[in-house]
């Protein structure tokens, strides 16, 4: 009896065996005949990707027309910075010359009582002084004209006086001469004017 279960038990697992491995040839049958493939999204046509290819273009090219923009703004701005630095560092120069214009100007009005020997002297310093306004002048310092009437712009009036060939707001005397650099007023002409 013993012996008969076991030749039932050893059936059973030759049974279960076969099934065993029939299963499994079933299922390498089954996807040897149709091979597994991954899921793969959606394709989207050839038309759909080209239009996204050139929105991506045109934002790329955007991007870039923005950029060379804000470039050529930046070099036009440093490129005027630049000048304008210049410019004010000339003109704090021309600036501090001025009192030394002015004390030359002193120096040739007070040369006209000196002696026959001191003409030689009293004309190499009114050559440099020619020499320096030429200088100046090129550079772009200019004196600013007192002929005509009273301008707040470009005169500083310190004291009235009266005169009657003169008309009202004409300029009788100049005290200090007015400069300006580049068309820019530095210094203004310090005058006298007429009041009726």
């Amino acid at each position: 009896m013993i012996k008969e279960e076991e030749n039932k038990s050893e059936i059973m697992d030759e049974d279960s065996l076969k099934e065993t491995s029939e299963n499994a040839t079933a299922d390498a049958d089954e996807s040897s005949d149709e091979p597994v493939v991954a899921e793969a999204p959606a394709e989207e046509s050839p038309d759909q990707e080209l239009k996204e290819i050139v929105k991506e273009d045109e934002a790329v090219l955007d991007r870039l027309l923005r950029l060379q923009a804000d470039f050529e703004n930046y070099k036009k701005r440093s490129q005027k910075e630049k000048t304008e630095i210049y410019q004010f560092a000339a003109e704090n120069f021309a600036t501090k010359l001025l009192p030394v214009v002015d004390n030359l100007e002193r120096a040739e009005a007070s040369l006209a009582d000196l002696s026959e020997e001191a003409k030689g002297c009293a004309d190499g310093l009114e050559m440099v002084f020619k020499q320096l306004k030429e200088v100046l002048k090129e550079e772009g310092l200019e004196e600013v004209s007192c002929e005509g009437s009273f301008d707040p712009k470009l005169h500083h009036g310190v004291a009235v006086g009266e005169d009657e060939e003169k008309e009202d707001q004409a300029i009788l005397e100049v005290f200090q001469k007015g400069y300006s650099f580049k068309g820019k007023v530095i210094r203004p002409a310090m005058v006298k004017v007429c009041n009726k």
